[in-house]
């Protein structure tokens, strides 16, 4: 078994045990001595020591064996198995159909055995300000944090907030490469809320909380990652407001990172959330439909993958929620490429996607299923939606239609336009006209979000 196949057999099994939810015992019963010698886009063939091992895989356990194995490389095969006593095992694949070119492989096996690596010692010094992709979403952001990074205490303390997968951690790590770079000698304390946390409990637990206040207090740099987990737990609290005032005092750097603003973190004290909101506040935003596509042709650049531009806008189209979302399909698309020499089509991508979100819809069956359920909540057809009818039953269906699938697939007004027979200044005036009722007519926000609710089946 090549490294790289055991790379790959060593992430799915992780997956693998939390599917069937089995002990460590049990598992390794049926498990430990299971390799992975062949894997082509056809199939994947693991290998066990006996006939017994054999018949009871094959009947028990081939279904999530084959789901697990493809949430790691991003495809589904026809998954067999062999026994060792069995002799040869023999592997029935397409020919290839471009000669082999050594060089090529061994620069795809490097690259994925760095893709496929979750523990990869050099991780933390890929993120930098350079290589952190800028849009209007997380330009300010990025400028604060750059702007604390080359002149520390410049804003302090720095609370950058937004929805997980945004970036926030890459603006950490980008302050903390730059301050190693350009000022050496600071210390440097970087952790995640609960990392702090448990820090503090074995601190106590064991007698050593002064050396954990000095590891903390003596740091010129502070930088807390998913501070919003301190809420609710009144020892840590206490332990970080002293942190936070005993280094705020000194004039060393804070910089915290929060899916939410000061005031939205419940239960947190008054105390604390008045000292957070006393420096500079800065949140990080969805990426644009126009960021997304920059990300993606980046990413898959620095890969070595060449997309097709028409693929790249389709892939930018479906992967709305977070950059870290668009990161996970890139890989296992990169996978899919580079194991299976296999081609990039809007299905694959749809197949992929499905395995790192199940619950993410492709737009145009989104859009079908808005108007349809707008049709039925508003007691007209889809027909009327799209007709040219002025009623104020209809028209009032129809803004609200524009401005779900606006909100709900992030599509450009120009192509929600082709799709209405409208032009885009039509379709802006329906969202306005919404989101205006929204904030004035009671009861508004809670239709709308009913309707979220019954599109997306929740």
């Amino acid at each position: 078994m090549t490294e790289e196949l055991s790379e790959i057999l060593h992430q799915m099994l992780p997956i693998l045990q939390k599917k069937l939810n089995y002990t460590d015992a049990v598992f390794n019963l049926w498990f430990s001595d299971l390799t992975l010698p062949v894997l082509t886009d056809m199939n994947a063939i693991f290998l066990t020591s006996t006939k017994l091992r054999k018949k009871i895989l094959s009947t028990k356990y081939k279904k999530e064996i084959e789901e697990s194995l493809a949430e790691v490389i991003g495809f589904t095969v026809e998954v067999s198995f062999e026994s060792a006593d069995e002799g040869e095992i023999k592997v029935h694949e397409e020919e290839p159909i471009e000669p082999p070119d050594p060089e090529k492989d061994r620069k795809d096996k490097e690259r994925m055995e760095e893709l496929l690596s979750d523990t990869k010692g050099s991780l933390l010094d890929e993120y930098t300000f350079d290589n952190f992709i800028e849009g209007e979403s997380n330009k300010f952001a990025r400028a604060a944090c750059l702007a604390v990074a080359k002149e520390p205490t410049t804003y302090n303390p720095l609370f950058i907030y937004g929805q997980s997968g945004l970036g926030k951690t890459h603006l950490l790590y980008a302050v903390i490469n730059y301050i190693r770079k350009n000022h050496p000698t600071q210390k440097i304390v970087y952790k995640k809320s609960e990392e702090f946390i448990n820090e503090l409990i074995a601190s106590i637990s064991t007698g050593t909380t002064q050396a954990f206040k000095a590891k903390y207090r003596s740091a010129d740099i502070l930088l807390i990652d998913d501070i919003q987990f301190i809420a609710g737990k009144e020892s840590t609290q206490e332990e970080f407001f002293h942190t936070f005032s005993a280094l705020y005092e000194a004039e060393k750097q804070i910089i915290l990172t929060s899916d939410r603003p000061p005031k939205d973190i419940r239960p947190l004290e008054d105390r604390l959330r008045t000292r957070f909101e006393g420096g500079l506040i800065a949140d990080v935003q969805p990426p644009s439909f126009e960021l997304r596509t920059a990300i993606i042709s980046k990413k898959s650049e620095d890969m070595g993958m060449e997309i097709p531009p028409e693929m790249i806008n389709y892939m930018a189209e479906r992967l709305q929620n977070n950059i870290r979302q668009i990161e996970g399909v890139l890989k296992k698309l990169y996978a899919f490429v580079s194991l299976a020499k296999g081609t990039i089509s809007k299905e694959k991508i749809d197949e992929i996607i499905s395995i790192i979100d199940p619950g993410n819809i492709p737009a145009s069956v989104m859009v079908e299923r808005i108007i349809a359920a707008v049709a039925e909540e508003y007691d007209v057809t889809t027909a009327d939606i799209m007709s040219k009818k002025k009623t104020e039953n209809i028209a009032n269906a129809r803004h609200v239609a524009i401005y779900l699938v606006k909100r709900m697939t992030g599509a450009t007004l120009k192509s929600i336009g082709d799709t209405f027979k409208r032009d885009h200044t039509t379709v802006l005036s329906s969202c306005n006209k919404v989101e205006l009722n929204i904030k004035t007519k009671k009861g508004a926000e809670d239709e709308i979000n009913r309707l979220i609710r019954k599109i997306k089946g929740i």
